[in-house]
């Protein structure tokens, strides 16, 4: 799985044969077929991994709560860093959303189900559930505004892929120092925090502007 995921995050996903994972473990062709059917299989496997660490995300202690800014702000770098830790999952999700049903629906097929069925049960409802809580936190706090949580996770999660992967792609440079994390990080939580705390949509803006 360490070599598949390395030749997803080098070549893409469809980059590789399962010779290309064979050869460096010094192994056959015949002895990854013992295990995994196709390349698919093996996708599906990554993809599982995956699932279960992104499950992972938004976590905090039962005191960040209380300061739902600044931890909001905390969970969303662990969440560039473990995007960045694993490249070829940003490929991956990538994939899944390149046609209607989702590509080969690798992440799909490792969730358990549609990605709606997981906002309220499966492997990711719980990560859900933790940003929800968050995101109403700071809005009984008066920190942000209402927004559904739902709609927030696709502006960070939509703005993140795009930064790691357009114009330049990321993924493949030295992304284990703090240079290479810190710009991302500081973009992904300008996003954010313009969206959980503006009073009003940019177009709104812009239509009262050229009234004055």
């Amino acid at each position: 799985m360490d070599a598949a995921e390395h030749l997803i995050a080098q070549n893409g996903v469809y980059g590789f044969t399962l010779k290309d994972i064979a050869d460096p473990l010094g192994v056959q062709v015949p002895a990854i077929y013992k295990h995994y059917e196709s390349r698919d299989d093996v996708l599906i496997e990554v993809s599982k991994r995956f699932v279960a660490l992104l499950s992972q995300q938004f976590q905090y202690p039962p005191e960040g709560i209380s300061q739902p800014t600044t931890t909001l702000r905390e969970v969303l770098d662990r969440f560039v860093e473990f995007h960045f830790r694993h490249p070829a999952y940003v490929r991956l999700s990538l994939t899944d959303l390149a046609t209607p049903q989702g590509g080969m629906e690798y992440v799909r097929l490792a969730a358990g189900g549609p990605f709606r069925e997981n906002l309220r049960e499966g492997l990711l409802a719980a990560m859900h559930r933790r940003l929800k809580e968050l995101i109403e936190a700071g809005q009984k706090a008066g920190e942000f505004r209402p927004v559904l949580a739902l709609n927030f996770y696709r502006v960070v999660k939509s703005t993140l892929l795009i930064q790691l992967v357009f114009p330049d792609d990321l993924l493949v440079a030295d992304a284990q120092g703090s240079g290479a994390t810190r710009p991302i990080k500081a973009f992904l939580w300008d996003v954010a925090y313009h969206y959980v705390t503006a009073t009003r949509s940019p177009a709104k803006t812009g239509k009262a502007a050229a009234i004055r």
